[in-house]
C-alpha cells in the first residue's frame, strides 16, 4: 500500500512539474510616445490591468512614436511588442506610402489591431460670418463660388497642413487656384489662426484636430455666427477610400457655432501588435481591457470616450484573430 501511495505521488509531482513547465511567461515592451502625450498614460493603465488579471504577462511601457512604432513592432519578436499608431499612418504603412515610402516601398503587412482608442480628430472647416454666401451648406458649395478669401493653415506638412491639401485635391483644386481667385494661403501655428480669425484677418481655415481644440474654442467663444461646412457623401468617400479617414458625424456638441452634427472625416489611434502573436495572448490582452472599458477614461480624462462598442470597428490594421475572439465572447461583433 505504502509503495502505491509513493506511485501515485510521484506521478503528480511529476504531471504538477510538467505544468508549471509548460506555463508559457511572457515579457512584453509597450511602446507608446513621448511622456505627456495622448499614448504613454493610457499604455500605463493597460499594462497595469494586464499585471492585475495576467500572471504570466509582464508588460513595460516606453517611450516611442506613432511613426516608429509599427516598423519596431514588425520587425520584433511576436510574442514581445505591443504599440500605438494612428489610424492613418496604419494605413500608409501597410502601402508603404506617405512618409513610409522611403523606408518601406513594398509596405509592412504583417500588423494586427486589438482595439481602437475612439478619441478622434475631426476635420472641420471654419468661416467667419458673412463670408459664405446665404443657404450654402457644404465646402463644395462653397469652394464652386470660387470665393476671395483668405485662408489660414497649419504649418506646411503637419496633419492639418496634409489634410487641408487632400480635401482640396478632391474638388480639383490647389493652393494656386486659392490664389488665382484673388485669395491667399498662410501657414501659422494654431494660436495665430486663432487671432488672424477673431480679428478678421483671416477669413477661412482648415484642420483636423482632437476636441475640443483649445484655439479652436477661441475662435467658438470670440466669433458670433462662425459658420461651419460639412463635407458631401462623395468627398467623405474619396477621403475615406484613398487616405483612410474615418466617416460619420463632428458631435455638434463640441462647439457652441456648431450647433448640430454634421457629415465629416476624422482619423483615431488604436494598439496593435504582431500577427503571430500567440491567439491565446492576444486574447486574453484584449479581453482584459474590453471587459473593463471605464478604467482607462476614469484615470485619463482624454481616453474618458474609450468604448467597447467603438473598440474593434475601423481599426485601421485588420483586428488579431485573438482580439476578434474576445470581441465576439463579448457579444461585440458578430
Amino acid at each position: 500500500m505504502k509503495r502505491k501511495l509513493a506511485a501515485i505521488l510521484l506521478v503528480s509531482l511529476l504531471l504538477m512539474s510538467v505544468q508549471v513547465a509548460s506555463a508559457k511567461k511572457y515579457s512584453l515592451t509597450f511602446h507608446t510616445g513621448a511622456v505627456g502625450g495622448l499614448y504613454m498614460e493610457p499604455a500605463a493603465i493597460w499594462a497595469d490591468q494586464w499585471h492585475k488579471n495576467l500572471p504570466d504577462v509582464e508588460a513595460s511601457v516606453i517611450l516611442g512614436g506613432g511613426f516608429t512604432n509599427p516598423l519596431v513592432v514588425a520587425e520584433s519578436p511576436p510574442n514581445e511588442a505591443v504599440g500605438i499608431t494612428d489610424t492613418l499612418s496604419a494605413r500608409e504603412v501597410q502601402l508603404g506610402v506617405g512618409e513610409y515610402a522611403g523606408r518601406v516601398p513594398q509596405g509592412i503587412k504583417n500588423l494586427r489591431a486589438l482595439w481602437r482608442f475612439n478619441v478622434k480628430s475631426w476635420g472641420h472647416i471654419l468661416a467667419r460670418p458673412g463670408v459664405v454666401p446665404e443657404g450654402i451648406e457644404t465646402f463644395g458649395e462653397f469652394l464652386a463660388t470660387k470665393p476671395n478669401i483668405k485662408l489660414a493653415l497649419k504649418i506646411r506638412g503637419s496633419g492639418d497642413e496634409i489634410f487641408a491639401r487632400r480635401l482640396l485635391e478632391c474638388y480639383g483644386l490647389t493652393y494656386d487656384d486659392i490664389n488665382s481667385w484673388g485669395g491667399s494661403v498662410s501657414f501659422n501655428n494654431p494660436a495665430d489662426i486663432s487671432g488672424l480669425m477673431i480679428d478678421g484677418h483671416a477669413d477661412v481655415t482648415i484642420a483636423i484636430v482632437r476636441v475640443p481644440a483649445s484655439y479652436v474654442l477661441d475662435m467658438d467663444a470670440s466669433i458670433k455666427g462662425m459658420k461651419w461646412l460639412a463635407l458631401e457623401p462623395e468627398t467623405i468617400d474619396r477621403l475615406v477610400e484613398e487616405y483612410g479617414y474615418i466617416r460619420g458625424y463632428h458631435p455638434g456638441a463640441d462647439y457652441t457655432t456648431l450647433g448640430k452634427d454634421i457629415p465629416s472625416v476624422a482619423f483615431d489611434h488604436l494598439v496593435f501588435v504582431h500577427e503571430d502573436m500567440d491567439e491565446e495572448l492576444a486574447y486574453q490582452l484584449t479581453k482584459v481591457v474590453i471587459s473593463d472599458p471605464e478604467r482607462v477614461g476614469k484615470a485619463v480624462p482624454a481616453l474618458s470616450t474609450f468604448s467597447a462598442a467603438e473598440a474593434p470597428l475601423d481599426t485601421g490594421f485588420p483586428l488579431h484573430p485573438g482580439a476578434e475572439r474576445a470581441y465576439r465572447e463579448l457579444g461585440l461583433l458578430k
